[in-house]
């Protein structure tokens, strides 16, 4: 079907396959679409820049997650992630006089441990206004507000740029890989994860599905697509690597209960368990079937 006024963020194409008909925390202006000609996911209609700004000035994307926003706990709920990415910049770039940027910063977790493991030199950006005060008043890293597109100021180049899990959100996802490519210094590495949109749960079991869509995913990636949408802005050395994030206890609440771990969310498990839940995210990586990809690119 053509739906007036809107085409596909990856190809521009205009004719589109109906995915998912309510969101989780939208059941009447948003749908999600698959474009016919290139099988990009997208949120249908696109939000205004103006609508989304206001979105992430209220950090709207917590609150309608009904999480609470307690920084301890948020801390500790994060960690997993904190840690994991933190690993791979020291694997990629062990080199701790390194620049860094993180755009995206929210709270401020992963800008700090960076800076507690002796990375000093790093900036982050976070435009929602909520998540920024609280990242500046806990976070030993600089942490500004900051348009990539009309910069204020200039704030140099980079050996290392990260974007976790923010390109779903960008109504131009091209554009912003183009935009920040012009502050990665030569030989420079950038490192984007966003959620798989092959995931296995998410096509074995509908209360997940149901919870999946959102309104703050404008894009929905897959490898194939996340390529193009790199392709496209012109980036031709990228890696991309399968990473399951979500072990076996979140697999069975979701097929048993049928509901997220929002209060203490399980990334893994230890002790006798530890090789059943490695076997798990192993396998899932090696089907294409994790829950979020990693494309890593060097310019």
């Amino acid at each position: 079907m053509k739906i007036d006024n809107n085409c596909c963020n990856i190809c521009s194409f205009n004719e589109f396959e109906l995915i998912k008909d309510k969101l989780r925390d939208d059941r009447v202006k948003y749908k999600v679409y698959k474009c016919k000609e290139c099988s990009h996911v997208q949120l249908v209609p696109k939000p205004t820049a103006q609508e989304d700004k206001e979105f992430y000035d209220k950090n709207l994307q917590d609150k309608s997650r009904g999480k609470d926003i307690d920084y301890n706990k948020l801390v500790a709920n994060n960690f997993f992630d904190t840690t994991r990415h933190v690993e791979l910049i020291k694997q990629l770039c062990p080199d701790a006089n390194c620049k860094i940027l993180d755009i995206g910063t929210g709270y401020g977790f992963f800008v700090t441990e960076l800076h507690n493991q002796g990375y000093k030199n790093i900036l982050g950006i976070e435009p929602s206004i909520q998540r920024r005060e609280i990242a500046c008043k806990y976070s030993p890293a600089m942490v500004i507000d900051f348009d990539l597109d009309n910069p204020s100021k200039d704030i140099g180049k980079f050996n290392v740029i990260t974007l976790f899990h923010v390109l779903e959100h960008m109504a131009e996802p091209i554009m912003f890989l183009r935009t920040i490519k012009k502050f990665m210094n030569p030989n420079g590495v950038f490192i984007c994860e966003v959620p798989n949109e092959n995931e296995l749960l998410l096509d074995t079991c509908k209360s997940y599905n149901d919870f999946y869509w959102i309104r703050a995913h404008l894009n929905y990636f897959n490898e194939k697509t996340l390529l193009a949408c790199f392709k496209k802005a012109e980036y031709d050395n990228v890696q991309i690597k399968y990473q399951q994030r979500y072990g076996l206890l979140n697999l069975c609440n979701w097929l048993i209960v049928g509901k997220p771990q929002i209060d203490c969310p399980v990334f893994e498990v230890d002790g006798e368990y530890k090789k059943t839940e490695n076997f798990y995210k192993q396998q899932v990586e090696s089907e294409g079937k994790s829950d979020a990809l990693i494309a890593i690119a060097r310019v």
